[in-house]
């Protein structure tokens, strides 16, 4: 059969007659294409460093809806396979940490903007992993949301690193601002102070917040002492600079009026390439050390004063070396006529104006080993004058010599007397008040040598530590040692107020000023707050009594008894306290259960500088306590004395009448 021919259509083009077998061709090719491209797409997503996924658009535009693809990285992100995770609609709101449900951040957006969100997922085994998921509307070309693509990155080690900084701040934060001390850090912006931070303590110190610190730029300034500006802010000028470290001392003025001394250290920090960043700065609060050292210089005073007042000239010479005179008081200038300046400028004077007869002179030696010895010296005038030279070697507490410590008593007047018949009397007179000054001297260098240099020794050795700029001094260390160095100036203080009360006392320049005094309130305050015995067992047992005292000297009374009570009885022996009426005055009473007191001393124990006969190391003394005592008994009119405790130890008591010395009628003895 003849196949027909086609016509053409009138007025057109011949029909167009298709070829199955090339359309069949080009289908093969084009599947073909979409297989490799797809294969392609595959090997792309299931590489990459996440979960890439399909989300079908349903739910009203929320989040998350069903799966249609999820790429294999689910199986080691999740420990899901991609068959698991399609298979369950809500596979993905299951696995979701219940402290991270969706919030406006998952939810799609009708107008097809991008979305994204940081939230936890639960691992198979149970892990927690963090993912940062972004996705995007897919669109057709008529505009029609078609599903959401996306992909879910691993950001659990990011997270795990952005917590641990944040642990590692809080933690040094915290450190710092548990600091006793004010830390600051300063920006580097030439001459204006501005404060980018400050530790809270600032507030505990000043009453000044960090926040109103870091706002106002002048506050520290403004806080500081007026007399103390010019000369730091010339300092901070200089090394804003140089760009040198900045170390300074000043006050401050706390809001509640307090001056607050600091020692302020800065340095400047640079960056790698030595570019400078910030000054870091730690002010320390020293007001405690302050203090001390004025205490100390109160007392050093107060020492000298009384060396210096001494009527004889006292001395410390080197054992060798070039500087043979370390000390000499100013009275060599009225004895020997040469100034304390010129002993120091010329090594050899003393041997220079020892009588050229005396050179040759005996000494002697007592068992203490005190050398004394009595020779003429040529005063600067070519008079001479007969000296007694009494000396004692300094050790350390190793027993290592440290120098010679003695006294010149001019015993010139003495000297002549005993030449003379008619002065006999005079000069026995005379020969005991020496003897006596000789005792009170022994003593005194006593006190000198170990009771008041063994404290100002260790305030020294304290503050000299503290002042190093080669040690780095722990805070913890410093407080301690400003606390010895107080310690140690109080005892000093207590020491030579002893003295100088003593002083006081012998010349007879002290009066009583009595007033209606609660004793037993007045003792109760006094044995709470004594830091002689802070750590023994007192029993305080008192019965109501007031009368007429000098609280003051009732005060030093009690505190002497106990000084001397903790001297001689170890820490942990029990101490006792009493106050009763007796007849119409008081009894006070203060006994322990400690060795007790020989009959024989019971009565040498209140005379000056005489000790008892074990005093412990622990707590020195110049033995004048028990005689200011006895000496403040006397001036309200009464006495003091010292008994057997029954059941052993000492008791030791006090009677005061009510009514001065000179007034009393009857002293009523028990």
């Amino acid at each position: 059969m003849t196949p027909s021919t086609p016509t053409t259509p009138a007025g057109g083009e011949p029909p167009h007659v298709r070829d199955p077998i090339a359309d069949a061709g080009a289908a093969a090719l084009a599947e073909e294409q979409r297989r490799e491209a797809e294969s392609r797409f595959r090997r792309v997503v299931e590489r990459l460093p996440g979960i890439v996924y399909i989300e079908a658009v349903e739910g009203a535009g929320e989040r998350p809806g069903r799966l249609l693809y999820v790429s294999p990285q689910v199986r080691d992100l999740l420990g899901f396979s991609p068959e698991e995770w399609l298979a369950d609609p809500h596979a993905r709101a299951r696995r979701r940490h219940p402290e991270d449900a969706p919030g406006e951040a998952d939810r799609g957006s009708e107008a097809g903007e991008p979305v994204a969100a940081d939230y936890r997922m639960l691992h198979r085994d149970g892990r927690t992993v963090w993912f940062h998921d972004e996705a995007v509307l897919v669109h057709d070309p008529a505009g029609t949301p078609l599903f959401w693509q996306g992909i879910m990155v691993d950001v659990s080690r990011q997270r795990a690193a952005e917590s641990r900084a944040d642990e590692t701040e809080a933690r040094y934060r915290s450190l710092v601002e548990q600091l006793p001390v004010v830390v600051y850090s300063e920006p580097v912006v030439g001459n204006q102070v501005t404060t980018m931070y400050i530790s809270p303590r600032i507030e505990e110190v000043l009453g000044v917040t960090s926040a109103e610190w870091m706002a106002h730029p002048e506050v520290w300034y403004d806080t500081m002492h007026a007399d103390d500006r010019e000369r730091v802010r010339a300092e901070n000028d200089r090394t804003e600079a140089s760009g040198e470290p900045f170390s300074t001392e000043y006050r401050s003025v706390a809001r509640d009026g307090r001056t607050v001394w600091f020692r302020d250290v800065a340095r400047l920090v640079h960056d790698e390439d030595g570019g400078p960043l910030f000054w870091q700065g730690v002010m320390f609060d020293v007001t405690a050390e302050r203090e001390a050292q004025q205490l100390l210089s109160e007392a050093e005073a107060r020492f000298r004063a009384l060396v210096e007042h001494t009527p004889a000239i006292t001395y410390m010479d080197a054992i060798e070396g070039p500087d043979r005179t370390l000390y000499i008081s100013p009275q060599t200038t009225e004895v020997l006529g040469y100034t304390p300046d010129e002993w120091y400028a010329d090594a050899d004077l003393w041997s220079k104006i020892v009588h050229p007869e005396d050179n040759d002179r005996n000494e002697n030696v007592d068992e203490d080993g005190v050398h004394s010895s009595e020779y003429r010296m040529i005063h600067k005038d070519g008079s001479t004058v007969w000296v007694h030279d009494q000396s004692s070697l300094i050790t350390d507490d190793e027993g290592n010599p440290r120098f010679w410590q003695g006294v010149l008593i001019d015993v010139t007047q003495q000297k002549r007397t005993k030449q003379l018949e008619q002065d006999l009397a005079v000069e026995r007179e005379t020969a005991q008040r020496l003897r006596d000054l000789d005792d009170m001297k022994n003593t005194f260098l006593q006190a000198v040598s170990h009771d008041l240099r063994t404290p100002l020794a260790a305030i020294l050795g304290l503050a000299v530590t503290m002042g190093r700029d080669d040690l780095e001094i722990d805070p913890k260390e410093a407080r301690e040692m400003s606390r010895r160095i107080a310690v140690n100036a109080k005892k000093l203080d207590r020491l030579v107020n002893d003295l100088l009360d003593l002083d006081r006392l012998s010349r007879g320049i002290v009066e009583p000023t009595l007033r209606p005094t609660d004793l037993v309130e007045l003792i109760r305050n006094l044995v709470g707050e004594s830091d002689l015995i802070a750590e023994r067992r007192v029993n305080l047992e008192v019965q109501p009594v007031t009368i007429l005292v000098d609280s003051a000297k009732v005060e030093r009374i009690v505190e002497n008894l106990l000084a001397n009570t903790a001297r001689h009885t170890p820490r942990e022996s029990q101490l006792w306290v009493r106050v009763e009426p007796m007849g119409s005055g008081a009894l006070i009473v203060v006994e322990d259960e400690g060795p007790g007191v020989p009959e024989a001393d019971r009565e040498r124990i209140f005379e000056p500088f005489l000790q008892g006969p074990s005093p412990a190391d622990h707590s020195p003394g110049v033995g004048v306590g028990l005689t200011l005592v006895a000496r403040f008994a006397e001036l309200h009119g009464g006495r003091a004395w010292v008994q057997d405790r029954p059941g052993g130890g000492a008791s030791f008591r006090v009677y005061l009448s009510g009514v001065p010395a000179g007034e009393l009628v009857d002293v009523i003895e028990r």
